[in-house]
Protein backbone atom coordinates (compact mmCIF):
# COMPACT_ATOMS: atom_id res chain seq x y z
CA UNK A 1 0.00 0.00 0.00
CA UNK A 2 1.39 3.39 -1.02
CA UNK A 3 1.81 5.87 1.83
CA UNK A 4 0.85 9.34 0.58
CA UNK A 5 1.44 12.80 2.02
CA UNK A 6 -0.62 15.74 0.82
CA UNK A 7 0.23 19.37 0.10
CA UNK A 8 -2.06 22.25 -0.87
CA UNK A 9 -0.29 24.73 -3.14
CA UNK A 10 -0.55 27.32 -5.88
CA UNK A 11 3.01 27.29 -7.30
CA UNK A 12 2.53 30.77 -8.68
CA UNK A 13 5.24 30.22 -9.78
CA UNK A 14 7.03 27.24 -8.24
CA UNK A 15 10.26 28.41 -6.60
CA UNK A 16 13.11 26.98 -4.52
CA UNK A 17 11.14 27.35 -1.30
CA UNK A 18 8.44 25.08 -2.71
CA UNK A 19 11.04 22.46 -3.59
CA UNK A 20 12.36 22.66 -0.02
CA UNK A 21 8.79 22.21 1.26
CA UNK A 22 8.31 19.07 -0.82
CA UNK A 23 11.65 17.63 0.26
CA UNK A 24 10.89 18.31 3.91
CA UNK A 25 7.41 16.80 3.59
CA UNK A 26 8.98 13.58 2.28
CA UNK A 27 11.66 13.59 4.99
CA UNK A 28 9.30 14.29 7.89
CA UNK A 29 6.63 11.77 6.88
CA UNK A 30 8.65 9.07 5.11
CA UNK A 31 5.98 8.91 2.42
CA UNK A 32 6.11 6.98 -0.84
CA UNK A 33 4.20 9.61 -2.83
CA UNK A 34 3.51 13.34 -2.66
CA UNK A 35 0.02 14.46 -3.67
CA UNK A 36 -0.60 18.13 -4.44
CA UNK A 37 -4.03 19.77 -4.42
CA UNK A 38 -3.31 22.81 -6.60
CA UNK A 39 -5.20 25.93 -7.59
CA UNK A 40 -6.07 25.88 -11.27
CA UNK A 41 -5.91 28.99 -13.45
CA UNK A 42 -6.89 31.34 -10.60
CA UNK A 43 -5.38 31.73 -7.15
CA UNK A 44 -6.89 32.33 -3.74
CA UNK A 45 -5.79 35.97 -3.68
CA UNK A 46 -8.36 36.55 -6.42
CA UNK A 47 -6.01 36.89 -9.38
CA UNK A 48 -5.16 34.90 -12.50
CA UNK A 49 -2.27 32.49 -12.00
CA UNK A 50 0.88 33.74 -13.67
CA UNK A 51 0.80 30.71 -16.00
CA UNK A 52 -1.83 28.10 -16.73
CA UNK A 53 -2.51 25.05 -14.59
CA UNK A 54 -0.97 22.60 -17.07
CA UNK A 55 2.40 24.36 -17.12
CA UNK A 56 2.45 24.66 -13.34
CA UNK A 57 1.48 21.00 -13.00
CA UNK A 58 4.47 20.04 -15.17
CA UNK A 59 6.79 22.08 -12.94
CA UNK A 60 5.38 20.44 -9.82
CA UNK A 61 5.80 16.91 -11.17
CA UNK A 62 9.34 17.63 -12.34
CA UNK A 63 10.21 19.10 -8.93
CA UNK A 64 9.02 16.33 -6.61
CA UNK A 65 5.24 15.89 -6.77
CA UNK A 66 3.78 12.54 -7.83
CA UNK A 67 0.12 13.43 -8.33
CA UNK A 68 -1.47 16.84 -8.92
CA UNK A 69 -5.22 17.41 -8.66
CA UNK A 70 -7.17 20.63 -9.22
CA UNK A 71 -8.99 22.58 -6.55
CA UNK A 72 -12.27 23.70 -8.20
CA UNK A 73 -12.33 27.37 -9.12
CA UNK A 74 -15.31 28.13 -6.88
CA UNK A 75 -13.16 27.02 -3.92
CA UNK A 76 -9.98 28.73 -5.15
CA UNK A 77 -11.81 32.05 -5.27
CA UNK A 78 -13.25 31.62 -1.79
CA UNK A 79 -11.90 32.84 1.52
CA UNK A 80 -9.03 31.11 3.31
CA UNK A 81 -11.37 28.72 5.11
CA UNK A 82 -13.09 27.51 1.94
CA UNK A 83 -9.81 27.20 0.06
CA UNK A 84 -8.14 25.23 2.85
CA UNK A 85 -11.16 23.00 3.39
CA UNK A 86 -11.27 22.19 -0.32
CA UNK A 87 -7.61 21.23 -0.47
CA UNK A 88 -7.83 19.09 2.66
CA UNK A 89 -10.99 17.30 1.51
CA UNK A 90 -9.33 16.35 -1.79
CA UNK A 91 -6.17 15.10 -0.09
CA UNK A 92 -8.05 13.10 2.54
CA UNK A 93 -10.30 11.62 -0.15
CA UNK A 94 -7.13 10.41 -1.89
CA UNK A 95 -6.01 8.68 1.30
CA UNK A 96 -3.23 11.03 2.40
CA UNK A 97 -2.32 10.09 5.97
CA UNK A 98 -0.36 13.33 6.51
CA UNK A 99 -0.85 16.86 5.20
CA UNK A 100 2.24 19.07 5.17
CA UNK A 101 2.04 22.86 5.04
CA UNK A 102 4.36 25.82 5.38
CA UNK A 103 4.33 27.55 8.75
CA UNK A 104 6.20 30.46 10.27
CA UNK A 105 5.90 28.98 13.76
CA UNK A 106 5.93 25.25 12.91
CA UNK A 107 4.12 24.75 16.23
CA UNK A 108 1.71 21.90 15.52
CA UNK A 109 0.48 21.68 19.12
CA UNK A 110 -0.48 25.36 19.24
CA UNK A 111 -2.24 25.14 15.87
CA UNK A 112 -4.22 22.09 17.01
CA UNK A 113 -5.21 23.75 20.32
CA UNK A 114 -6.38 26.87 18.51
CA UNK A 115 -8.27 24.85 15.90
CA UNK A 116 -10.06 22.83 18.61
CA UNK A 117 -11.03 26.00 20.48
CA UNK A 118 -12.42 27.65 17.34
CA UNK A 119 -14.36 24.53 16.34
CA UNK A 120 -15.84 23.94 19.80
CA UNK A 121 -16.98 27.59 20.05
CA UNK A 122 -17.94 27.96 16.40
CA UNK A 123 -21.46 29.37 16.81
CA UNK A 124 -20.75 31.96 19.49
CA UNK A 125 -17.62 33.12 17.66
CA UNK A 126 -19.62 33.42 14.44
CA UNK A 127 -22.24 35.54 16.22
CA UNK A 128 -19.60 37.89 17.65
CA UNK A 129 -17.88 38.18 14.26
CA UNK A 130 -21.21 39.00 12.61
CA UNK A 131 -21.85 41.83 15.08
CA UNK A 132 -18.33 43.25 14.74
CA UNK A 133 -18.16 43.08 10.95
CA UNK A 134 -21.56 44.76 10.67
CA UNK A 135 -20.00 47.64 12.63
CA UNK A 136 -17.19 47.91 10.09
CA UNK A 137 -14.47 45.64 11.49
CA UNK A 138 -12.61 43.34 9.08
CA UNK A 139 -13.11 39.59 9.46
CA UNK A 140 -9.56 38.80 10.70
CA UNK A 141 -9.74 41.50 13.36
CA UNK A 142 -13.25 40.42 14.35
CA UNK A 143 -12.22 36.80 14.85
CA UNK A 144 -9.25 37.79 16.99
CA UNK A 145 -11.52 40.00 19.10
CA UNK A 146 -14.09 37.20 19.46
CA UNK A 147 -11.46 34.80 20.77
CA UNK A 148 -10.17 37.45 23.15
CA UNK A 149 -13.67 38.03 24.56
CA UNK A 150 -14.09 34.31 25.20
CA UNK A 151 -10.82 34.22 27.10
CA UNK A 152 -9.39 31.42 25.04
CA UNK A 153 -5.81 30.49 25.96
CA UNK A 154 -4.97 30.21 22.27
CA UNK A 155 -3.16 32.25 19.67
CA UNK A 156 -4.80 33.48 16.47
CA UNK A 157 -1.98 33.64 13.90
CA UNK A 158 -1.15 36.91 12.19
CA UNK A 159 1.39 35.66 9.64
CA UNK A 160 0.14 34.46 6.23
CA UNK A 161 1.29 30.83 6.32
CA UNK A 162 0.15 30.24 9.89
CA UNK A 163 -3.24 31.80 9.13
CA UNK A 164 -3.71 29.28 6.33
CA UNK A 165 -2.15 26.50 8.42
CA UNK A 166 -4.82 27.02 11.08
CA UNK A 167 -7.52 26.65 8.43
CA UNK A 168 -5.93 23.41 7.22
CA UNK A 169 -5.87 21.97 10.73
CA UNK A 170 -9.48 22.99 11.36
CA UNK A 171 -10.51 21.12 8.20
CA UNK A 172 -8.65 17.87 8.88
CA UNK A 173 -10.72 14.87 9.88
CA UNK A 174 -8.27 12.00 9.43
CA UNK A 175 -4.87 13.29 8.30
CA UNK A 176 -2.06 14.26 10.67
CA UNK A 177 -0.90 17.91 10.36
CA UNK A 178 2.80 18.27 9.53
CA UNK A 179 4.05 21.88 9.69
CA UNK A 180 7.19 22.65 7.72
CA UNK A 181 9.15 25.59 9.09
CA UNK A 182 9.16 28.35 6.50
CA UNK A 183 12.66 29.49 5.58
CA UNK A 184 13.74 32.71 3.87
CA UNK A 185 11.35 35.45 2.76
CA UNK A 186 7.80 35.79 4.01
CA UNK A 187 4.77 35.02 1.88
CA UNK A 188 4.43 38.47 0.31
CA UNK A 189 7.92 39.86 0.94
CA UNK A 190 9.60 41.81 -1.87
CA UNK A 191 12.91 40.64 -3.30
CA UNK A 192 15.54 40.61 -0.53
CA UNK A 193 19.14 40.10 -1.59
CA UNK A 194 21.04 37.46 0.32
CA UNK A 195 18.03 35.35 1.29
CA UNK A 196 18.18 31.73 0.21
CA UNK A 197 14.47 31.56 -0.63
CA UNK A 198 12.45 34.36 -2.16
CA UNK A 199 8.66 34.66 -2.09
CA UNK A 200 6.50 33.90 -5.11
CA UNK A 201 5.39 37.55 -4.96
CA UNK A 202 9.02 38.68 -5.39
CA UNK A 203 9.51 36.37 -8.39
CA UNK A 204 6.27 37.59 -9.97
CA UNK A 205 7.38 41.20 -9.53
CA UNK A 206 10.65 40.51 -11.38
CA UNK A 207 8.66 38.97 -14.22
CA UNK A 208 6.05 41.72 -14.22
CA UNK A 209 8.70 44.40 -14.56
CA UNK A 210 9.84 42.55 -17.66
CA UNK A 211 12.97 43.22 -19.67
CA UNK A 212 15.01 40.88 -21.82
CA UNK A 213 16.76 39.40 -18.82
CA UNK A 214 13.78 39.13 -16.45
CA UNK A 215 13.60 35.36 -16.62
CA UNK A 216 17.35 35.04 -16.24
CA UNK A 217 17.11 37.15 -13.07
CA UNK A 218 14.83 34.45 -11.65
CA UNK A 219 17.37 31.68 -12.24
CA UNK A 220 18.75 32.04 -8.72
CA UNK A 221 15.31 31.70 -7.13
CA UNK A 222 13.48 29.00 -9.08
CA UNK A 223 14.44 25.45 -10.08
CA UNK A 224 15.44 24.78 -13.66
CA UNK A 225 12.15 23.01 -14.37
CA UNK A 226 10.18 26.09 -13.32
CA UNK A 227 12.52 28.35 -15.26
CA UNK A 228 11.79 26.38 -18.43
CA UNK A 229 8.08 26.73 -17.77
CA UNK A 230 8.39 30.49 -17.35
CA UNK A 231 10.42 30.74 -20.54
CA UNK A 232 8.17 28.53 -22.66
CA UNK A 233 4.69 29.74 -21.67
CA UNK A 234 2.94 33.07 -21.88
CA UNK A 235 2.66 34.88 -18.55
CA UNK A 236 -0.23 37.01 -17.37
CA UNK A 237 -0.68 39.63 -14.65
CA UNK A 238 -3.82 41.16 -13.08
CA UNK A 239 -3.65 44.52 -14.86
CA UNK A 240 -3.95 42.70 -18.20
CA UNK A 241 -7.43 41.68 -17.01
CA UNK A 242 -8.62 45.24 -16.37
CA UNK A 243 -10.70 45.62 -19.53
CA UNK A 244 -12.55 42.33 -19.07
CA UNK A 245 -13.18 43.28 -15.43
CA UNK A 246 -14.56 46.69 -16.37
CA UNK A 247 -16.77 45.14 -19.06
CA UNK A 248 -18.08 42.48 -16.66
CA UNK A 249 -18.93 44.96 -13.90
CA UNK A 250 -20.53 47.41 -16.35
CA UNK A 251 -22.64 44.59 -17.82
CA UNK A 252 -23.88 43.27 -14.47
CA UNK A 253 -26.67 44.71 -12.37
CA UNK A 254 -25.90 45.67 -8.77
CA UNK A 255 -27.97 42.68 -7.62
CA UNK A 256 -25.88 40.31 -9.76
CA UNK A 257 -22.65 41.66 -8.29
CA UNK A 258 -24.05 41.46 -4.78
CA UNK A 259 -24.90 37.79 -5.46
CA UNK A 260 -21.23 36.90 -5.99
CA UNK A 261 -19.83 34.94 -2.99
CA UNK A 262 -17.66 37.89 -1.91
CA UNK A 263 -20.34 40.48 -2.63
CA UNK A 264 -22.87 42.12 -0.36
CA UNK A 265 -22.87 45.13 1.97
CA UNK A 266 -23.29 47.59 -0.89
CA UNK A 267 -20.03 46.68 -2.61
CA UNK A 268 -21.71 46.54 -6.03
CA UNK A 269 -22.26 50.29 -6.29
CA UNK A 270 -18.76 51.03 -5.03
CA UNK A 271 -17.28 48.67 -7.60
CA UNK A 272 -19.39 50.06 -10.42
CA UNK A 273 -18.16 53.56 -9.60
CA UNK A 274 -14.55 52.38 -9.38
CA UNK A 275 -14.49 50.74 -12.84
CA UNK A 276 -15.68 54.02 -14.37
CA UNK A 277 -12.99 56.08 -12.65
CA UNK A 278 -9.90 53.81 -12.75
CA UNK A 279 -8.16 51.95 -15.54
CA UNK A 280 -5.98 49.37 -13.75
CA UNK A 281 -6.93 46.25 -11.79
CA UNK A 282 -5.05 47.49 -8.74
CA UNK A 283 -6.50 50.98 -9.07
CA UNK A 284 -10.07 49.66 -9.13
CA UNK A 285 -9.59 47.50 -6.04
CA UNK A 286 -7.62 50.14 -4.15
CA UNK A 287 -10.43 52.65 -4.75
CA UNK A 288 -12.89 50.39 -2.90
CA UNK A 289 -10.52 48.98 -0.28
CA UNK A 290 -11.08 50.09 3.30
CA UNK A 291 -10.56 48.88 6.84
CA UNK A 292 -13.73 46.84 6.43
CA UNK A 293 -13.16 45.54 2.89
CA UNK A 294 -9.79 43.84 2.48
CA UNK A 295 -7.88 43.86 -0.80
CA UNK A 296 -8.11 40.08 -1.18
CA UNK A 297 -11.87 40.01 -0.63
CA UNK A 298 -12.34 42.69 -3.29
CA UNK A 299 -9.96 40.97 -5.70
CA UNK A 300 -11.89 37.72 -5.30
CA UNK A 301 -15.14 39.60 -5.90
CA UNK A 302 -13.71 41.05 -9.11
CA UNK A 303 -12.66 37.66 -10.43
CA UNK A 304 -15.98 36.11 -9.39
CA UNK A 305 -17.69 38.80 -11.47
CA UNK A 306 -15.45 38.09 -14.47
CA UNK A 307 -16.14 34.34 -14.35
CA UNK A 308 -19.79 34.65 -13.34
CA UNK A 309 -19.86 32.87 -9.98
CA UNK A 310 -23.06 33.34 -8.02
CA UNK A 311 -23.73 32.03 -4.54
CA UNK A 312 -27.32 31.32 -5.64
CA UNK A 313 -26.20 28.86 -8.31
CA UNK A 314 -23.32 27.23 -6.44
CA UNK A 315 -24.13 26.38 -2.85
CA UNK A 316 -21.58 23.61 -2.24
CA UNK A 317 -18.39 24.78 -0.57
CA UNK A 318 -16.31 21.61 -1.07
CA UNK A 319 -15.14 19.71 -4.16
CA UNK A 320 -17.59 17.15 -5.52
CA UNK A 321 -14.99 15.29 -7.62
CA UNK A 322 -11.24 14.84 -7.98
CA UNK A 323 -9.90 16.33 -11.22
CA UNK A 324 -6.49 14.87 -12.09
CA UNK A 325 -4.07 17.35 -13.71
CA UNK A 326 -0.96 15.16 -13.88
CA UNK A 327 1.04 12.30 -12.43
CA UNK A 328 4.36 10.45 -12.42
CA UNK A 329 4.69 6.67 -12.54
CA UNK A 330 4.30 6.61 -8.76
CA UNK A 331 1.24 8.82 -9.04
CA UNK A 332 -0.25 6.49 -11.63
CA UNK A 333 0.29 3.58 -9.25
CA UNK A 334 -1.45 5.52 -6.47
CA UNK A 335 -4.43 6.29 -8.72
CA UNK A 336 -4.68 2.61 -9.71
CA UNK A 337 -4.60 1.60 -6.06
CA UNK A 338 -7.35 4.11 -5.20
CA UNK A 339 -9.57 2.90 -8.03
CA UNK A 340 -8.90 -0.74 -7.18
CA UNK A 341 -9.91 -0.24 -3.55
CA UNK A 342 -13.09 1.53 -4.71
CA UNK A 343 -13.50 3.36 -1.39
CA UNK A 344 -12.67 6.89 -2.53
CA UNK A 345 -15.59 9.13 -1.44
CA UNK A 346 -15.33 11.31 -4.58
CA UNK A 347 -15.36 10.35 -8.27
CA UNK A 348 -11.92 10.59 -9.89
CA UNK A 349 -11.89 12.42 -13.25
CA UNK A 350 -8.99 11.95 -15.67
CA UNK A 351 -10.97 12.48 -18.90
CA UNK A 352 -13.81 15.00 -18.64
CA UNK A 353 -15.28 14.05 -22.02
CA UNK A 354 -15.67 10.42 -20.99
CA UNK A 355 -16.32 10.74 -17.27
CA UNK A 356 -18.27 13.96 -16.69
CA UNK A 357 -21.48 12.12 -17.56
CA UNK A 358 -20.99 9.99 -14.44
CA UNK A 359 -21.34 13.03 -12.16
CA UNK A 360 -24.56 14.11 -10.48
CA UNK A 361 -26.09 17.45 -11.43
CA UNK A 362 -24.33 19.53 -8.78
CA UNK A 363 -20.92 18.02 -9.48
CA UNK A 364 -21.42 18.41 -13.23
CA UNK A 365 -22.27 22.10 -12.74
CA UNK A 366 -19.12 22.60 -10.66
CA UNK A 367 -17.02 20.94 -13.37
CA UNK A 368 -18.64 23.04 -16.12
CA UNK A 369 -17.67 26.15 -14.14
CA UNK A 370 -14.05 24.94 -14.05
CA UNK A 371 -14.09 24.46 -17.83
CA UNK A 372 -15.73 27.86 -18.34
CA UNK A 373 -13.13 29.53 -16.11
CA UNK A 374 -10.32 27.89 -18.10
CA UNK A 375 -11.91 29.11 -21.35
CA UNK A 376 -11.92 32.69 -20.03
CA UNK A 377 -8.30 32.35 -18.91
CA UNK A 378 -7.28 31.16 -22.39
CA UNK A 379 -9.25 33.93 -24.09
CA UNK A 380 -7.83 36.78 -22.00
CA UNK A 381 -4.25 35.45 -22.16
CA UNK A 382 -4.36 35.00 -25.94
CA UNK A 383 -4.18 31.20 -25.99
CA UNK A 384 -5.92 29.21 -28.70
CA UNK A 385 -9.28 28.57 -27.03
CA UNK A 386 -9.75 25.32 -28.93
CA UNK A 387 -6.26 23.88 -28.59
CA UNK A 388 -6.03 24.70 -24.87
CA UNK A 389 -9.63 23.84 -24.02
CA UNK A 390 -10.05 21.57 -21.01
CA UNK A 391 -11.95 19.26 -23.35
CA UNK A 392 -8.72 18.71 -25.31
CA UNK A 393 -6.08 18.87 -22.60
CA UNK A 394 -5.25 15.69 -20.70
CA UNK A 395 -3.24 14.97 -17.56
CA UNK A 396 0.46 15.84 -17.71
CA UNK A 397 2.52 12.66 -17.46
CA UNK A 398 6.17 12.48 -16.38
Amino acid sequence: MIKATGITAEYNPLHNGHVFHMEEARRLTGCDALVVAMSGDYVQRGEPAISDKWARTGSALASGADLVVEIPVICCLGDAGRYASAGVSLLEALGCSNIAFGSESADADQLVRTAEFLCSNKKIIADIISDLTSDGMSYPAARAEAVSRLGGDVHIPETPNDILALEYVMSMKHAVPVPVKRSGSGYNDPLTEGRGYQSAAAVREILREGGDDAKDKCREYVPETSLHMLADTGLTFPDEWTDVLRYSVMSMSPDEIEACPSGGEGLANLLKRAVMEHDTWDGIISAVKSKRYTYTRLSRLCMQAVIGISRDKFTKDKPLYIRVLGFTDKGRQLLSEIKRKADCPLPVITNINRESGLLDDEAAAMLRLDVHAADIYNLVTGRDTREFSDHRMGPVQI
